[in-house]
């Protein structure tokens, strides 16, 4: 009997974690605008075994800790397209150019993503970026990668 109720709870709790990632995930491509908090949300959940069970606060902090964004940003502000580039470039470990090697410049990341095709020509690096936007560009950077981490 033990056994059985230790069944039920371990599906149960898997269930309730599968929902709260489906969650972000719909809240991330409904956002006309996404956060610094979405954005290090995604780069976990590509990067480290637990990235989907966290909040966007704690991946704000490990993408700050992991050198993927600055400190102090916090996770309801928004990112533009030149820092989802840069930290979307690191995670993913895309191959770059020798200025991005010699300064790992969120610039040179969005340069190096808009040469490569990921990017369309018009885009401006200021720009405010939809969710599925990010999330089609991080696809596009684990793809150029080989896979990822």
């Amino acid at each position: 009997m033990k056994r059985f109720a230790a069944l039920i709870a371990f599906f149960l709790l898997t269930y309730v974690v599968s929902a709260q990632s489906a969650d972000k995930i719909s809240q991330i491509i409904d956002s006309q605008e996404i956060t610094y908090g979405q954005s290090a949300w995604l780069a976990c959940s590509c990067a480290t075994e637990s990235g989907d069970k966290m909040s966007f606060e704690e991946a704000v902090s490990i993408a700050a800790k992991k050198g993927w964004i600055k400190d102090g940003f916090i996770s309801d502000g928004t990112i533009n397209l030149q820092e989802l580039c840069g930290m979307f470039v690191k995670v993913s470990q895309v191959k770059c150019g020798l200025l991005y090697r010699i300064t790992k410049s969120d610039r040179y990341a969005y340069k190096e993503l808009r040469a490569n095709g990921t990017l369309d020509s018009s885009a401006d690096p200021s720009m405010k970026v939809t969710g599925p936007n990010a999330v089609a560009i991080l696809n596009s950077c684990i793809k150029k990668a080989g896979g990822g981490k």
